[in-house]
């Protein structure tokens, strides 16, 4: 029997790598991680450009092509409202239709821009050079020191003054500002907030900058005379006007937008007072007006036209011809007057210094959710224009703050509606009688419940005795002295 012999496994001869397939694994290689570099550069560089795009488009205001283009949509309520002209006859409610559309395509374009980017970087020293100059240019006036300008205003009351501090207060609470012109966070100068005692709304603008010259405090004080001439002779009653809302304007100032109210008639013959009203536009006339009288010669030629133009026309013009088409400067810088004609009436609260407003970028979408929010909020506050300020100042309060030292200024209060009765006795009309609807019991005091007749009663006696006491008193402003 023969032994079995050992069989042997066969072996497996390792692999010899040719040295040029290695070169080529290796160049593969080599080329995958370049590729992929190459892709994630890419991709950083599109991104960054991206970002860097968007940032710009959103720190930059918007070019008359675009604002010309960019509201064109395919339905609109108020698109046919921004072609009407208005003029002394236009009513309440054709003027607040203007105006106010004005007002939302403002604030449209306001929030285009939405980011204010950083200045100086880590160079403290460019940024405080750019705000030193930012606070010499709202001063340029005030250095020359012979230059004025005149402004017809109306000073907020105490109410209204105390609301829109308030709101300017949380509108520019995330900012985090400071006056301090070394902070690299925010800075606003405090010549760009409106102190809240001098918080204004800007009725017209007879004279813009000019050089002080002699006679120079008569002409003031002969416009001042103009134009309580025009409250008198044209019967410029107090009117009311109403809070439309509060915008960041151009991205940069903030400002509360009025609107103007009136009297309607209702089918059932009841009187409103609201922004529908059926009658003259109080604003828009009280501006014409202004303007006719200080531009134009009356008939009888003893009233003399009061503008620079009419004083300083001494043969520098060419012709006539070229005099009449040049528009006069209390035209064109009177608000809602010049080229917009809008009617447009406002209240500026802060200026913000956009080109050095800090290093670092400055969101304003929380600052246009903010106005918008605050718009709600005061949507509808009225206040009464009554009694004006004739300002004649130098600049030192900066760009939106005549009220600061003026050289010249003058209270003048607009004539007051009387009635004459029957038996001589007069009374003063108010702006608003008070009316007391009997019809609908859900109004005053409720009645009818178990012991409330006890606490109407005494409510009622109340304010009859009230009614009393008030008569006698506003009878006896009228009795002649003893």
């Amino acid at each position: 029997m023969h032994a079995l012999e050992p069989t042997s496994l066969p072996t497996k001869m390792p692999t010899q790598v040719s040295p040029v397939n290695a070169t080529d694994t290796d160049r593969n290689s080599n080329n995958d991680i370049t590729a992929a570099v190459v892709s994630i550069g890419g991709t950083l560089a599109l991104s960054a450009l991206v970002y860097y795009a968007n940032r710009f488009q959103r720190s930059r205001w918007m070019s008359e092509e675009e604002r010309a283009h960019g509201h064109d949509t395919t339905h609109s309520v108020i698109d046919h409202f921004k072609s009407l002209i208005l003029d002394p006859e236009t009513t309440v409610e054709e003027a607040n239709k203007r105006r106010t559309t004005s007002y939302y395509l403002k604030m449209r374009e306001s929030h285009s821009k939405s980011l204010v980017l950083g200045v100086g970087g880590p160079l403290v020293a460019t940024l405080v050079k750019l705000r030193e100059r930012e606070v010499e240019r709202a001063l340029q006036y005030w250095r020359r020191g012979n230059q004025s300008h005149r402004t017809i205003v109306v000073m907020c009351d105490e109410t209204t003054r105390r609301v829109l501090a308030d709101a300017r207060r949380q509108i520019l609470e995330p900012l985090k500002h400071s006056s301090d012109i070394h902070t690299r966070g925010a800075w606003i100068p405090p010549l760009n907030i409106i102190p809240e005692q001098d918080m204004h709304i800007s009725i017209a603008l007879p004279w813009w900058w000019h050089t002080i010259r002699q006679g120079n405090d008569e002409l003031t004080r002969n416009m001042a005379q103009r134009f309580k001439q025009t409250l008198l002779l044209k019967f410029h009653y107090p009117f009311q006007i109403e809070l439309e809302r509060i915008i960041l304007l151009g991205g940069k100032v903030i400002v509360a937008l009025w609107r103007c109210v009136g009297d309607r008639t209702t089918e059932n013959g009841r009187v409103i007072h609201d922004r529908h009203g059926e009658h003259i536009d109080p604003m828009v006339r009280l501006r014409e007006e202004i303007i006719r009288c200080f531009i134009t010669e009356s008939p009888d030629q003893r009233r003399k036209p009061l503008t620079y133009q009419h004083r300083m026309n001494d043969g520098m013009m060419d012709s006539k011809e070229e005099f009449l088409e040049r528009q006069h400067t209390i035209k064109r810088r009177t608000p809602g007057m010049g080229v917009t004609a809008d009617g447009f009436i406002h209240t500026t609260l802060c200026r913000l210094p956009l080109e050095c407003l800090s290093s670092h970028d400055i969101e304003l979408e929380e600052i246009h959710r903010l106005c918008r929010e605050a718009s709600a909020t005061l949507n509808g506050h009225r206040m009464v224009i009554s009694n004006y300020r004739f300002l004649e100042t130098m600049g030192e309060g900066g760009e939106s703050n005549p009220c600061y030292k003026p050289l010249y200024d003058e209270t003048i209060d607009a004539p007051l509606r009387h009635t004459v009765g029957i038996d001589g006795t007069v009374t003063e009309r108010k702006i608003l009688q008070s009316h007391t609807v009997n019809e609908h019991l859900t109004i005053g005091h409720v009645r009818n419940f178990e012991g409330q007749a006890g606490a109407a009663d005494a409510v009622d006696d109340s304010r009859e005795k009230n009614e009393k006491r008030n008569a006698n008193a506003l009878s006896e402003l009228f009795q002649p002295p003893e």
